[in-house]
């Protein structure tokens, strides 16, 4: 070897050596996800022998456990029929599928479809059959979900 190759050689041993480290990027770590609970009040109302009316309620929701509680209702049987499913699309592919209620009780899914999520309760009767009442129904509902 002559004197003037030995540079040449130990310029590159550095280069190799970094490229051996694997170099390139690294992917960052994954966001981890909390429980959070959300509380949401409204009515719902049984309009006729074959509709039902109320509000719903959206939340955005990470993969992971979707759990809904009925805190209280003004539904004389305290119960009512509820269910969680993805953009409020009603496909019995739901986080939590069409279901009674009651007061106290608590039901849980786990997120099924995109993140935005609906709860939408429904007067028992009106789902399960029952007789006719028009008088709104009011609840609180908390959802815990992972965001």
């Amino acid at each position: 070897m002559t004197r003037h190759s030995r540079p040449v050689v130990l310029a590159v041993i550095p280069l190799l050596a970094h490229g051996a480290c694997g170099g390139g990027s690294t992917s960052p770590a994954p966001t981890p996800t909390v429980a959070v609970t959300k509380t949401f009040t409204g009515s719902t109302t049984h309009t006729s022998a074959s509709g039902c009316s109320g509000d719903s309620h959206n939340f955005t929701a990470a993969e992971g456990p979707v759990i809904v509680t009925l805190v209280a209702t003004s539904d004389p049987a305290a119960a009512l029929s509820v269910q969680v499913c993805a953009n409020g699309i009603d496909n019995r592919n739901c986080s939590i599928n069409q279901q009674r209620i009651a007061v106290g009780h608590t039901l849980n899914g786990i997120r099924i479809g995109d993140a935005l999520q609906n709860l939408k309760p429904l007067p028992n009767n009106c789902v399960f059959g029952g007789p006719l009442v028009t008088t709104p129904r009011t609840y609180t509902f908390t959802v815990t979900h992972q965001q």
